[in-house]
């Protein structure tokens, strides 16, 4: 038979809840919303509440359950892959722009298409990379799942 202690940090290692202003709840110690175009984590801890901002929601769940595994090196790499992919969208964006720009010569057309085609490479990189951790916290927190069943 559990305690309430018991039942308590079981509900924290498991609980994801989706509320009716489309934010989501998980562990008991996060809120992702969704603001200005980025998912905003929001830490909730007894002692401080801090705040991190990723491009997208599987991101940021991906960050919650790395930070709730105490995962240290796999959350700095992640917020640094999520940065950079975030940067080269902009870059990306930015050198479609030039290359469809007429007014632009031939050449830098050329310059702008190669550098296009670099930082789309960089990009499916840095996402086979990315995807790589996404598998890894679904692991963890399947892991999780499974150990409480029937319990």
């Amino acid at each position: 038979m559990m305690n309430r202690k018991d039942i308590k940090s079981k509900i924290h290692d498991l609980l994801i809840l989706k509320d009716d202003e489309n934010n989501y709840h998980l562990f008991g110690k996060y809120v992702i919303s969704f603001q200005d175009e980025v998912y905003v984590v929001t830490v909730l801890d007894e002692d401080y509440t801090d705040t991190y901002t990723f491009s997208s929601l599987k991101h940021a769940v991906t960050w919650c359950v790395f930070e709730k595994n105490k995962k240290l090196k796999e959350i700095k790499r992640l917020v640094e892959l999520d940065n950079f992919i975030s940067s080269l969208d902009v870059n990306i964006a930015q050198h479609k722009r030039l290359v469809r720009d007429p007014s632009k010569s031939i050449q830098l057309r050329h310059i702008y298409m190669a550098k296009l085609y670099e930082e789309k490479l960089k990009k499916q990189a840095a996402l086979r990379e990315l995807h790589e951790y996404v598998t890894i916290s679904k692991h963890l927190q399947t892991k999780k799942f499974v150990e409480n069943v029937g319990k």
